[in-house]
């Protein structure tokens, strides 16, 4: 096909030729150029010194439009960079609003408050349902998992580890966060299941598979985090703690502070393939009518209940000896 069209072959240029002429023009206008022109304006009263017309033209826009927590963000922003010189306080006050919407926006200067995560007034098989009504069948759910899994692999970069390791909190029906990509503290990722239980992940996934022990670094690192969840959520909170890394021997200098297990790459392949077995299970059915007896069977079965992640995906630490 590639040498048919670099030879300017006769039949290509029939064919391309007939499939161009079955394109229908669309005349529909597009809200974006409006939206552009609108930010040119507001842009343009901030270089001119006119903040207060700055500000009001991009309250304006903010107001009308019709986009996701992600992308408002960061017109947040904007209006946070026109607010400053007429009030500092204002202006971090709406950048803390901006941070909330997108954290991969600029941090406040006095930082922001950690919004706690709790299961009262949740219910986990609603939540799975809400995740599945992002899909429009079941072939998208079956691949959006799939490649969610694949970034779930020891060797990937620890952004995509993290954010895979959230979206799949979210998949199972936990309460998901990543506060130290949030807030910048605590750990990389912290899921809240029923009666208040927490599972708190420390991810080492660029880890060499060939590494021999958890560094000192690595355990103070941990420790700090038990520190921050024991702090935010009492020393009484029902929580299990996992580093996922690639070794379960501590190292002689290292130490732990509070209980940790270890999920190593043979652990989290079982975990995956028990996800990937409960969204097989889910193909003759329709995503929106599960029923709650069907659902909670296939999550039992497949060992993903939050007590699972203990019992069945991590082992014990070694500490070396000299």
């Amino acid at each position: 096909l590639i040498k048919q069209m670099l030879v300017r072959d006769e039949g290509w240029k029939e064919y391309y030729a007939s499939e161009m002429d079955t394109i229908v023009e669309d005349n529909a206008e597009s809200q974006v150029y409006d939206r552009l022109l609108k930010e040119r304006q507001a842009e343009q009263f901030f270089c001119e010194g006119e903040y207060e017309k700055a500000i009001s033209s991009m309250q304006r826009l903010i107001d009308g439009l019709n986009v996701d927590d992600t992308e408002k963000g960061w017109y947040l922003q904007q209006l946070a960079r026109y607010t400053y010189p007429t009030s500092i306080a204002e202006s971090i006050k709406i950048q803390k609003s901006a941070f909330k919407k997108n954290t991969q926006l600029l941090k406040p200067s006095t930082g922001i408050d950690y919004t706690k995560i709790s299961y009262i007034h949740q219910d986990r098989l609603n939540n799975i349902r809400t995740y599945m009504r992002k899909f429009s069948d079941y072939g998208e759910l079956f691949l959006s998992v799939n490649a969610t899994l694949d970034n779930l692999s020891f060797g990937i970069e620890a952004t995509k580890f993290e954010a895979a390791l959230k979206d799949v909190g979210a998949l199972l029906g936990y309460v998901s966060q990543r506060p130290d990509k949030e807030i910048r503290k605590g750990p990389d990722n912290l899921w809240c299941g029923s009666n208040d239980h927490y599972l708190l992940f420390e991810c080492k996934s660029e880890v060499s598979g060939t590494r021999q022990e958890i560094t000192k670094h690595e355990a103070g690192q941990m420790n700090n985090h038990c520190a921050w969840f024991e702090d935010q959520y009492g020393p009484n909170a029902n929580v299990d703690r996992f580093m996922i890394i690639s070794t379960k021997t501590l190292s002689y200098e290292g130490d732990f502070t509070h209980k940790v297990k270890i999920i190593r790459p043979n652990k989290l392949k079982i975990l995956k393939d028990q996800i990937k077995g409960f969204i097989k299970e889910l193909k003759p059915f329709s995503l929106d009518e599960i029923s709650d007896d069907t659902l909670h069977e296939f999550l039992t079965l497949h060992h993903l209940n939050v007590e699972d992640f203990s019992e069945q995906y991590s082992e014990e630490y070694y500490h070396k000896t000299r």
